[in-house]
């Protein structure tokens, strides 16, 4: 087991806990397996090309980095902060963000599959062209996210905040609880120019 443990770009980091503080660092490459990060600082730190694979990160902060085309499997993110996180093109599998910040984080053109959001602040993401199979969105904050050009087949949204969304008519196949159904509706009539007038007139209300 290993804290504090020295990082550089393209370095393979295995079976150990991880605690240090990176921020700012050049980090492209790294490779992270079997570890178990808590309480680390990754602020406006260069991820890039960035893989995790079984891994747990617990109390860290990523917020600002540039995680472009990160690659993420069987990992967990356990109240973490990752606001206005770059996460752009990335790939993830049996992943998992509980209780985490995510709030004006791009996920632009991302992929996942068994992906769950529980508890997370996605307030203002960019959700746009991503594409995510049985992805669980649970109590989370979606406010003004942008899901423009997304497919999310069999997405679960039970418990969200999904007013303000934009690109709600690209929503298809997705589960929703009752309560959701007002606010999504709003967003999808708004998006598709639908509006609701009680007034008969052929040109309308004066």
């Amino acid at each position: 087991m290993e804290l504090n443990l020295r990082l550089t770009a393209d370095i393979e980091v295995s079976g150990v806990a991880l605690q240090g503080e990176f921020t700012d660092g050049h980090l492209e490459g790294l490779y992270v397996e079997d570890v178990h990060i808590v309480n680390s600082s990754f602020l406006a730190a260069d991820l890039n090309h960035l893989r995790m694979v079984d891994v747990l990160v617990e109390g860290s902060d990523f917020s600002g980095a540039d995680m472009e085309e990160a690659s993420f499997t069987r990992v967990i993110f356990k109240n973490c902060r990752m606001s206005g996180a770059i996460v752009r093109k990335s790939q993830m599998r049996d992943t998992s963000f509980d209780d985490v910040k995510l709030d004006n984080v791009s996920l632009r053109m991302s992929t996942g599959d068994r992906v769950l959001f529980d508890h997370v602040n996605l307030e203002r993401a960019d959700l746009s062209a991503a594409h995510f199979n049985t992805t669980c969105f649970f109590d989370c904050d979606l406010r003004g996210v942008d899901v423009s050009e997304s497919k999310l087949p069999g997405a679960r949204f039970h418990g969200s905040d999904l007013s303000e969304i934009n690109g709600g008519e690209y929503l298809r196949d997705i589960v929703i609880d009752s309560s959701q159904v007002l606010p999504l509706a709003v967003q999808v009539f708004a998006a598709l120019n639908i509006r609701v007038e009680d007034d008969r007139s052929i040109d309308g209300p004066e």
